[in-house]
């Protein structure tokens, strides 16, 4: 396909009145309320954390029970 013809493609079609595009695609109206509160962010981070460290020590244990 040529440029000139993707460019024809794209053009609206007369009797079609589509809105453009929107850039995220969301809807208009005032934003959406957090409603995740300080504690369960802070709690959220602890959980992730404490799993990112067991991760890490069951790496280390299985490279110990390795021989070399």
């Amino acid at each position: 396909m040529s440029l000139a013809y993707d460019a024809e493609r794209r053009q609206p079609q007369p009797g079609t009145n589509a809105p453009p595009p929107r850039r995220f695609g969301r809807l208009s109206g005032p934003p959406a309320r957090n409603t995740i509160t300080a504690s369960q962010a802070r709690a959220a981070r602890q959980r992730e954390q404490r799993r990112d460290e067991q991760a890490v020590s069951a790496w280390l244990r299985e490279l110990a029970g390795r021989p070399r």
